[in-house]
């Protein structure tokens, strides 16, 4: 594995951070090999970024200030990737058409149960 920037070596800090609170609580730790198991786990990862991305809103840290020996940190209202998405300025009327579209025909419980059966 190599590092994305030149001596920045917790570069990847975040993505292993996700990582962990996605994928690996999904496949775990284990090597797996063979192609039956990569098409399993396209299933399971094409199920688990629906899921994720429309219906898990993770807390976002606003800002964090320090007094004394106590942290207080103070997080933005909980709202899942498609609706920060679809609040970005800068995101083309095209792409949030068509990720409303997508929502819209998404059902809740569908990826769950892709999950599970994968």
């Amino acid at each position: 594995m190599t590092r994305s920037r030149v001596y920045k070596k917790n570069d990847r800090a975040f993505i292993e951070q996700k990582n962990g609170a996605v994928v690996r609580r999904l496949a775990k730790y284990g090597r797996f090999d063979g192609v039956e198991t990569t098409r399993a786990l396209e299933r399971l990862y094409a199920a688990s970024r629906l899921h994720t991305n429309f219906f898990q809103p993770p807390f976002k840290l606003k800002d964090k200030r320090h007094e004394g020996a106590k942290v207080i940190k103070r997080y933005h209202v909980p709202a899942t990737p498609y609706e920060r998405a679809l609040a970005h300025p800068r995101l083309s009327k095209v792409v949030k058409r068509r990720h409303r579209e997508l929502y819209r025909t998404l059902d809740p419980v569908a990826p769950l149960a892709e999950i599970r059966d994968t």
